[in-house]
């Protein structure tokens, strides 16, 4: 049969049983019988565009269709849906179909998208791997959109969809560079959840209203107004305020499991960089050694190329990369000047630190924070450096 256009009732019919005959003889991709199957297929479906009104087909009798074509049974399609029971409630329009099944469908049974999905499909989606991902913890953090209601034993068969929707394609994008990352099997990090993180922050920060960045202004004035907040209790805040109107997105979200990560510093797609917290360790000494060693690869490092940055794990540890140094050197010196810490090394008690701190207008907890951290004894000064005073101002708490 050599198809032509279709104009008549008549040529409809002998091409609609042509087809059938092509379809039950099932030819192999790139024949000559496969090339007339796809014209005609074309030719019809112009033809009943044009001429007649006929009910899509919904996903179900598609693949009815394609079963009684083949001459599968419920069973045959097990390994495509999951389950006998998945599989009878699909067939019986009880449930929807997920991105995998249709999927499997459609590459395994040779179903067409069309009929699978709703909405014109050219192709599917690459697929992402829900079990590379800690999905439960973001769908309970709010990663993800209530699209698909609120429990989570529904939302975990559509976690292929929610990832697509939440990556929006950005699954594989470069990972930003990994500082103090430890290499021992305990502490190895889960780069799929600090990818997934990174994305979050980036998200969060991109709905932020901030004025446009000048990093003129990020001067030593101004680096010196912010280390005077440290001394009051709602400080934390308050810089978060001066950055955000200084152009800087600073953002606290809490690490995802297998990160070890305390604050990262990043360049966002809108022209403005971004300081992200975990606020992980819950200290006042930590949250503001490590808000200014991310300060100081914003000002120091940080260039402006789209998905450029810094990601810090463990950042009570040492680091052996200069860079890294030159951060931690910032933090330190940006409230202590190297000169008058060399008499402040050698103070042993609460009150000569809180002496020492009012004169200089810093928090008692960075001054006892750095004895610490210098003298390799986190036992001592634990009173001063403001265990559990971070996360209750910002509302994330340890789950």
């Amino acid at each position: 049969m050599n198809p032509k256009l279709i104009k008549t009732s008549t040529q409809h019919l002998a091409s609609l049983k042509r087809l059938e005959e092509l379809m039950l003889a099932d030819p192999k991709p790139g024949s000559p019988q496969a090339d007339e199957m796809e014209l005609l297929a074309f030719l019809l479906q112009d033809y009943e565009r044009r001429k007649i009104s006929i009910p899509a087909a919904t996903p179900v009798e598609a693949i009815k269709f394609r079963m009684e074509q083949a001459g599968l049974k419920q069973q045959d399609l097990v390994a495509v849906i999951g389950s006998k029971a998945r599989v009878s409630e699909i067939l019986s329009g009880k449930r929807e179909l997920t991105l995998a099944m249709v999927r499997g469908l459609y590459e395994g049974l040779g179903i067409p998208l069309a009929s699978l999905v709703k909405g014109e499909v050219v192709e599917l989606p690459p697929e992402i791997d829900p079990c590379k991902y800690p999905v439960k913890e973001m769908f309970l953090r709010g990663y993800f959109a209530a699209a698909f209601g609120s429990e989570w034993i529904k939302v975990k068969e559509r976690a292929e969809e929610l990832l697509h929707a939440f990556f929006g394609g950005r699954e594989n994008d470069p990972i930003c560079a990994l500082n103090r990352q430890t290499t021992t099997k305990k502490n190895k990090v889960d780069l799929e959840a600090l990818h997934a993180w990174r994305c979050r922050v980036l998200d969060m920060a991109g709905q932020l209203e901030l004025p446009a960045y000048d990093p003129d202004a990020i001067n030593d004035a101004f680096i010196q107004q912010l280390t005077v907040l440290s001394r009051l209790s709602n400080g934390p805040l308050l810089v978060q305020q001066q950055l955000r109107e200084a152009g800087i997105a600073m953002i606290t979200e809490e690490h995802l499991p297998g990160t070890h990560l305390d604050g990262a510093a990043m360049w966002h797609p809108k022209g403005f960089p971004v300081i992200a917290l975990t606020l992980r360790h819950n200290r006042l000494d930590n949250f503001w050694f490590t808000l200014f060693h991310e300060l100081g690869h914003v000002i120091k490092h940080l260039g402006s190329s789209p998905g450029e940055g810094f990601i810090d794990t463990d950042i009570d540890s040492a680091s052996e990369k200069e860079i890294e140094r030159e951060a931690d050197q910032f933090a330190l010196n940006s409230f202590i000047p190297p000169e008058i810490w060399h008499s402040l090394g050698s103070l042993h008690y609460a009150d000569e630190i809180k002496l020492a701190a009012k004169r200089l207008a810093i928090h008692p907890a960075i001054i006892a924070g750095r004895l610490r951290r210098e003298a390799g004894d986190y036992r001592k000064h634990r009173t001063l450096i403001g265990q559990n005073q971070v996360r209750e101002l910002f509302a994330i708490h340890k789950k």
